[in-house]
């Protein structure tokens, strides 16, 4: 259609992961990129990404301009197509992967001198990433990965899973089972486009899946001290969302470097240092098991957080410590950071946050309110949101309406200082307090 247009196109090989295309539009120095996926949805749906000149996906006024053209278009029938022989359409090979992937391998640093071999699961989860990332790994020098066999090969049914997302409950579950089979130090699991991962490693009850935050805490601390010693290191910065965990932004304080908060998505994470002067993008994330590793991709990017998260699990093993302990030792640190989620389902989210807003609480379950922050009245240098941020005496409520569903989102966050006492002892209070904030929140949301 668009070479029908009269536009050159570059195809990519198919089947691409959403990082790569993303990673060709600057590569290419096309005008924009666009991308067909199923993500992390179900079987059923398909999503439309498009990637402006910059490599990062479209924002305000842009997306409204381009629903409106689109909905201008007509009827399907009546758009021109190309041959596809059209002499506009330029189909690529292997160049292109092969320009990532060194870009990858280059921006995660030098790999750890006589570093202790891993025993990594992995799963692509019926996705398009398999093959790109054992290429990845290899190119980085790590011995080749068990892939879960009944998920190994693109397949848009997804057999295995009831939701192809890897946050959701199940659909890590072969993958953890070798992982029990194999003793393995690792899991790392791509969602069905690549752009997305999940990390579980073995703990005392058995493997636990980490939450984004916990994985974005560790990815940022370990960037942040691979870059120390780097020209201008003051000139770095890191970015998360106003829906994420505070500890990032702790890290980053102590490490006096930049620290960035965006609203939800990883268009405006992507852009944190754009004119801020002498910025330099070292890291994002969304607790939603988004990263960015750098700006070799303008979005989130599972393969550059792959090998990130390797090289971390790599370096503990070969001081005979685990993951588990590097992130201890970041609670320890800065404090206990326990996080959570709510979900309302609503067909009326307008009416719910006007509720909110109109007779805002001054307490959650005994909590008190210590500052409320309504992002539709601005808040600095972030976008005006339909976004309510509480702010607690230990910790925060974020509430927001889903983009894409019928619902209301609520963020929890609990903080404890471990401070005087064992790092299970402030852990324990955090989630004994988390009980009644998250009755009270249930129950005023019902409310609704």
């Amino acid at each position: 259609m668009l070479a029908g247009a009269g536009i050159a196109v570059h195809m990519l090989p198919r089947p691409c992961p959403t990082p790569l295309l993303a990673f060709a539009v600057r590569h290419l120095g096309t005008a924009a990129g666009v991308m067909i996926t199923a993500s992390h949805n179900p079987a059923a749906d398909n999503g439309y990404k498009l990637y402006l000149s910059d490599g990062a996906q479209v924002i305000p006024p842009a997306d409204a301009e381009i629903e409106k053209r689109i909905a201008d278009l007509g009827p399907l029938a009546r758009v021109p197509v190309a041959a596809a022989g059209s002499p506009l359409i330029t189909r690529h090979g292997d160049e292109i992967a092969e320009a990532y992937l060194a870009a990858i391998v280059a921006a995660a640093g030098p790999a750890v001198t006589g570093a202790a071999e891993l025993n990594v699961v992995y799963t692509p989860m019926h996705g398009v990433a398999g093959r790109l990332m054992l290429r990845l790994l290899r190119l980085a020098g790590f011995a080749a990965p068990h892939v879960v066999a009944a998920q190994a090969e693109p397949d848009p049914d997804f057999p295995t899973v009831a939701f192809p997302n890897p946050e959701e409950p199940g659909a890590l579950d072969l993958a953890l089972a070798d992982a029990r089979r194999l003793g393995a130090d690792l899991v790392v699991a791509s969602d069905p486009d690549g752009d997305r991962l999940a990390v579980a490693v073995p703990a005392e009850a058995g493997w636990r899946v980490l939450t984004g935050d916990q994985v974005g805490a560790l990815l940022g601390a370990s960037l942040l001290d691979r870059t120390a010693s780097q020209q201008a290191p003051e000139a770095r910065l890191v970015a998360s969302t106003v829906v994420s965990s505070t500890l990032l932004s702790k890290i980053a304080a102590a490490a006096h470097v930049q620290y960035a908060e965006t609203l939800t998505g990883f268009k405006w994470i992507a852009r944190a240092a754009d004119g801020v002067p002498g910025a330099r993008f070292v890291f994002g994330y969304e607790e939603a098991l988004g990263y960015a590793v750098g700006d070799v991709v303008r979005d989130k990017d599972g393969f550059g957080a792959a090998l990130a998260m390797l090289r971390l699990a790599e370096e503990a093993k070969s001081a005979d410590r685990s993951v588990l302990n590097v992130y201890d030792d970041l609670e320890r640190t800065y404090g206990v950071h326990l996080t959570s989620q709510l979900t309302l389902r609503t067909a009326d989210q307008a009416r719910v946050m006007s509720r909110l807003r109109a007779a805002p609480p001054d307490a959650f379950g005994g909590e008190p309110v210590a500052g409320l922050t309504d992002l539709a009245e601005g808040a600095g240098d972030v976008p005006r949101a339909d976004v309510l941020i509480f702010r607690l005496a230990g910790g925060r409520v974020v509430l927001r309406p889903s983009g894409t569903e019928p619902k209301i989102k609520c963020y929890i966050e609990i903080t404890e200082t471990a401070a005087g006492r064992s790092l299970a002892a402030a852990r324990a209070a955090a989630a004994a307090r988390q009980v009644p904030l998250r009755a009270a929140l249930e129950e005023l949301l019902a409310g609704g």
